[in-house]
């Protein structure tokens, strides 16, 4: 009564990281599921505050999830962190994160993983 409360799906949106798109959009977009987009959330989630606690995978975040270390240069961690930081700002955000290990899932076609391994 008269108490104003934010709504259950308000207060999640704000606990979302910044860059994060709907399951369902990315799903649509992508060789996953919602339910995969959903675990993969999870995961970024996890890996998006390693070091830097932002939301958002940092190149030295990316690296320690890859190779256990952040320290040092890596040509590959580099490489791998480029393709996956579509929008080349220095981070990789949730949508960014999933559209790119699509790639990777057995239902992308030849032709998409032919033409991410050449760019």
């Amino acid at each position: 009564m008269g108490c104003a409360s934010s709504s259950p799906s308000s207060s999640k949106r704000a606990k979302r990281a910044p860059g994060y798109e709907e399951p369902a959009v990315l799903a649509a977009q992508t060789a996953f599921t919602v339910n995969e987009v959903e675990a993969l959330y999870e995961l970024y989630k996890k890996l998006s505050v390693s070091i830097v606690k932002d939301g958002l995978i940092h190149k030295e975040e990316f690296q320690l999830a890859l190779f256990r270390t952040s320290k040092g240069a890596n040509l590959f961690a580099d490489r791998v962190f480029d393709l996956f930081d579509l929008k080349r700002n220095g981070v990789i955000e949730f949508g960014e994160f999933v559209r790119s290990l699509s790639i990777f899932h057995p239902k992308a076609s030849v032709a998409d993983k032919t033409k991410y391994s050449t760019t």
